[in-house]
This record gives structure tokens, sequence and C-alpha cells, in this order.
């Protein structure tokens, strides 16, 4: 027996003004992304140093004590120390940061592609999707390796990518805001 439990929930008429709120704070960020991206740069080395130090420590405490029970675990420990190590040393230099944040990207990015290009020569794909995979994989190959190889291109190439994806996104929030508007009020009619 399948019970299925429905629950109604009014819609907020002014949910569409937090849409174009959010729209605008997506495209100045973006706006300022493209603006001033080593700026950009520092601020998100920053922002990355912040959140390592503060899941660093919460790893360095939860490897004291696993759900309130006093338990060592070792590499909880070990990995809570060099987190905030990264974090610490990231803070007196954020260039630092924002290399060791582009090379991961890159390797992902390798691996990505290097993992596409495989799947493209897998069985089950047809001759379209076995050519999108093998290209995606080949241009996220190269992506990684510029990543990689040149991390200072890297960073300003992704900066420059989030600054138009965050514009991109502002945009569709102002569409959906709008929409959510008109579809409201021919509802309230």
């Amino acid at each position: 027996m399948t019970s299925v439990i429905l629950i109604e929930q009014e819609l907020n008429p002014n949910a569409w003004k937090f849409q174009i709120l959010k729209a605008v704070i997506f495209v100045l960020f973006g706006i300022f992304c493209l603006v001033f991206p080593f700026s950009s740069l520092n601020l998100g080395a920053y922002l990355v140093a912040f959140i390592l130090l503060f899941v660093s420590i919460a790893a360095l405490f939860s490897g004291f004590a696993a759900f309130g029970e006093p338990k060592t675990t070792w590499w909880m420990i070990v990995l809570g120390i060099i987190g905030i190590i990264i974090a610490a040393y990231s803070f007196l230099n954020p260039a630092f940061m924002i290399t060791f944040g582009t090379i991961c990207v890159g390797i992902i990015a390798l691996l990505s592609g290097l993992t596409d290009i495989i799947l493209a020569f897998g069985k089950g794909l047809s001759a379209g999707i076995r050519v999108l995979t093998f290209i995606l994989g080949v241009i996220t190959l190269i992506i990684g390796l510029i990543f990689l190889l040149k991390p200072g291109i890297g960073a300003e190439l992704l900066i420059l990518l989030v600054g138009i994806f965050l514009i991109l996104g502002g945009v569709v929030a102002l569409i959906e805001g709008i929409m959510f508007k008109k579809f409201m009020s021919e509802v309230t009619n």
C-alpha cells in the first residue's frame, strides 16, 4: 500500500520581488567580476580561505569526538590541522589560494575530460552523443591543461566565466520574477 501526502502551500504574492532582488545582486556581482577580475580573485581567495578554516576546525573537533562519544579519528585530526595551516597561509598570501584553487579545478577538468573521452569510445552511445561527448572531453581536457600549466591565465578565465554565469543567472532570475508577477496578477484577477 502506498500513501501519498499532499502539502498545500500558498504562493507568496511578493516572491517576484525576491527574484528581482536576486537578479540585481547576481548582475552586480557578475559585473564586478568582469570589471575587477583581480579584486574578485582576491576576495574569492579570502572567502575560500575562511570557509576552509571553518571546515578544518570542524574536522579537527570531529576527529576527537564522533556523535558526542569520545573517539579519536586520527585522519580527521590530520586533515583539520592541514586545512587550518593552508587557510592561515592563504590569509597571508591570497595568491597561493588562487593558484591552489585553479590547480584543483584544472585537475578536476583534466580528469573529467579524460573520462568523457573514454566514455565516447564506450558501448551504447549513439553516433551523435559519441561525437559530442568526445568533443566535450577534448575541450575539458584542454581547459584542464591550461589551468594546470598556466594557473594565472586559468584563474582569470575562471573569474571571467563566473562573472558571465552570474550575469546570465541574473537575467534568468529577472525573467522568472517578471513571469511570476504576471502569473500572480492573472491568478488574483
